[in-house]
């Protein structure tokens, strides 16, 4: 951000702060791109662990594999788009792609598996889940009297959810997502991508902390 703001003040003072930018073609730019490949790849080593520990430890023989890239900064042509809440519906948005990628949706719904129509309306990107009915603050002000824990019980029958901080977050749940099916019909109707196949889901294990970490820093701070 520092350096950002240094090319803002530069080339641009009259553009907002929060709008500061690094010029692709400087040498803080190319820097900045391969950075962004490195925490890419250590992304996706970290899911593979994950992911492979759970297979040694159930000695399971698994088939296909698949990645879901979001919220990451994608590259075509000259120009950079910052996928905040979306997937890349492109085919060769990276060397290591397969044509299929993951749409996850709520905890109790089935994890989408898709290939992408690369829309030109959409910039070539799908949604990268569910997306909120509504924010995290406003779903737990209307779940009135109601306990997280009586919620998960409710909205997830038949499935073993866990959550790593011990606790349940409510904000989480699935009655805090859009529905599956409105969510494939949309991604139909908008043509962003075709749905292949569906995995339903036996458990999930959520992470995170309760409270969050950067609410005990800012609690600390105080």
């Amino acid at each position: 951000m520092e350096v950002a703001e240094r090319f803002r003040r530069e080339l641009s003072p009259a553009t907002l702060k929060q709008n500061a930018w690094i010029p692709a073609d400087t040498a803080e730019g190319r820097d900045y791109w391969d950075a962004l490949q490195v925490i890419r790849r250590w992304t996706k080593a970290n899911h593979n662990a994950l992911h492979q520990s759970v297979v040694e430890r159930l000695r399971a023989s698994p088939g296909d594999r698949f990645w879901n890239e979001h919220n990451f900064v994608f590259r075509r042509g000259d120009l950079y788009y910052h996928g905040k809440g979306a997937t890349p519906a492109w085919g060769d948005y990276a060397a290591d792609t397969t044509g299929l990628t993951l749409i996850p949706l709520n905890m109790a719904e089935p994890v989408l598996v898709v290939r992408g129509k690369d829309a030109g309306h959409a910039l070539g990107f799908a949604p990268h889940g569910a997306g909120r009915n509504f924010s995290r603050s406003e779903h737990k002000r209307r779940m009135g009297s109601v306990t997280p824990d009586q919620m998960l019980a409710a909205e997830t029958q038949g499935l073993d959810i866990r959550f790593h901080a011990g606790a349940v977050d409510a904000s989480e749940l699935p009655s805090s997502y859009k529905k599956a099916n409105k969510v494939m019909s949309q991604i139909a109707e908008y043509g962003l991508a075709e749905v292949v196949d569906c995995i339903d889901p036996y458990g999930c294990i959520m992470a995170g902390d309760l409270p969050p970490a950067w609410q005990k820093g800012k609690r600390v701070r105080r």
